[in-house]
């Protein structure tokens, strides 16, 4: 129970971080807001097809259906790192000093 604690809680750190990361330093100064407000969009997007999709998938469909959900999470997570430095290599970074 400790150890799932614990990585939750690094797991919730690096979200934060990197969350920070792409609606503040890759936005340019004049449109931090925006941004920020297409993120909060996703995120609300997010947190209202989620519950349908995982009980489309994972109830409906069985076992196929969690395979298919795993191949979306791991299809993200490979896809993350690079969306930061793509979006790192086409714009200039927001200077944080």
């Amino acid at each position: 129970m400790m150890a799932g604690v614990a990585i939750h809680t690094v797991d919730s750190l690096w979200h934060a971080a990197g969350s920070l990361e792409l609606r503040f330093r890759l936005a340019p100064g004049h449109a931090q807001g925006q941004y920020s407000g297409v993120f909060g969009m996703g995120m609300g997007l997010c947190y209202t097809v989620a519950p349908s999709l995982l009980g489309l998938l994972c109830v409906t469909w069985g076992t196929p259906g969690w395979l298919v959900m795993g191949g979306v999470f791991v299809a993200a997570g490979l896809a993350m790192p690079c969306v930061p430095q793509w979006a790192g290599s086409s714009r200039e970074i927001a200077d944080t000093d």
